[in-house]
């Protein structure tokens, strides 16, 4: 047996160059183009322009933008109340799931459609129904009377943020459900039996 061969029968050399297509592959299509995005972002290179360096300049010329600034605001006040959202539908959606009740299965499945869904599909839906035109949420709160002209859903910039934070809170909401139910059934339910006889409210518990 020559030496290569009793090389590659240590499990540890065989395992590493196993992997080294892998960090090749890596290296060229991921590890590459974000250093060379990061440096390109340091530079004043443009298309067939080598460009100077210029440090941190373009990021402060960007954050003196004011409407960057009002993108960050917006992005930041999206985050938070889809985040806060998706926790807080899906904790109590995971705390009623955690319980038994007839139609246990069928709030379940309903609870998967925003996984199930292709994103395509659910996207012209979400379309359709924000359309200010054939809109089915301005059609039905008009014939309620909440409202007495239509809604511009995405035209207006304020309600257009609303209405992509409501599709994310949509979207995002079964993944905190899931996450959260799987971490409430690891709990003996003796301790919410126990907690109950004590007097704890259903908050405490």
């Amino acid at each position: 047996m020559g030496p290569i061969a009793r090389l590659l029968e240590d499990e540890r050399v065989l395992g590493s160059l196993m992997l080294v297509p892998t960090l090749i592959l890596l290296g060229l299509f991921i590890a590459y183009p974000f250093v060379k995005g990061v440096w390109l972002s340091l530079t004043s290179a443009t298309v067939g322009n080598p460009g100077q360096f210029l440090g941190v300049g373009n990021y402060v010329k960007i954050w003196n933008d004011s409407i960057f600034q009002r993108a960050a605001y917006n992005t930041f006040v999206y985050t938070a109340i889809a985040t806060v959202g998706k926790l807080s539908l899906g904790m109590w959606l995971a705390l009623l799931l955690n319980r038994h009740f007839r139609g246990k299965r069928l709030v379940r499945a309903s609870m998967l459609l925003p996984f199930i869904v292709p994103t395509v599909l659910s996207t012209f839906a979400w379309k359709w129904m924000f359309d200010p035109t054939f809109s089915v949420l301005n059609w039905t709160l008009y014939h309620f009377g909440f409202i007495q002209t239509r809604i511009g859903w995405l035209t207006d910039p304020v309600m257009a943020l609303g209405s992509v934070i409501i599709v994310n809170i949509w979207r995002g909401m079964p993944f905190y459900a899931i996450t959260l139910l799987a971490g409430l059934q690891t709990v003996n339910p003796e301790l919410h039996e126990a907690a109950a006889i004590d007097g704890a409210t259903a908050w405490q518990r």
